[in-house]
């Protein structure tokens, strides 16, 4: 099992979540420094939203409490139940570590989001322009 080093930026508030320029235009922050998606809810999977929301943290874990918040102002509301569902799905298929109640995006996880997830939501909101 692969160890994740718990630090000060595990514990950060929503506010802390700064997401990449490679997020531009899917996550970004509000001017009061929340996270929010800009593409439609029903454009991706709880799944890829989780994956979204641990890629914009990433390396830092993200507490399965906060996880949730997240999910829940960022995305869509989702029971708790539904979200700790989807997060044993993708621990089993490889692209999440889970340990001690914080989670992170393995390599494969990143691969997923960098390859597939990024590349479907890009081409509506780059390409004819």
């Amino acid at each position: 099992m692969q160890a994740v080093s718990s630090s000060t930026i595990a514990e950060q508030s929503l506010e802390g979540f700064m997401p990449s320029e490679e997020l531009a235009g899917i996550l970004e922050t509000t001017p009061e420094g929340k996270l929010h998606f800009t593409i439609p809810f029903d454009r991706i999977s709880a799944k890829e939203a989780i994956g979204l929301i641990l890629y914009s943290s990433n390396p830092a874990p993200v507490e399965d409490a906060k996880l949730i918040e997240l999910l829940g102002t960022s995305w869509k509301a989702v029971k708790d139940n539904v979200v700790r569902a989807r997060v044993s799905e993708l621990r089993k298929e490889g692209k999440l570590i889970a340990e001690q109640g914080r989670y992170s995006l393995s390599g494969a996880g990143l691969q997923w989001i960098g390859q597939e997830v990024l590349q479907k939501l890009r081409p509506a909101s780059t390409q004819n322009q």
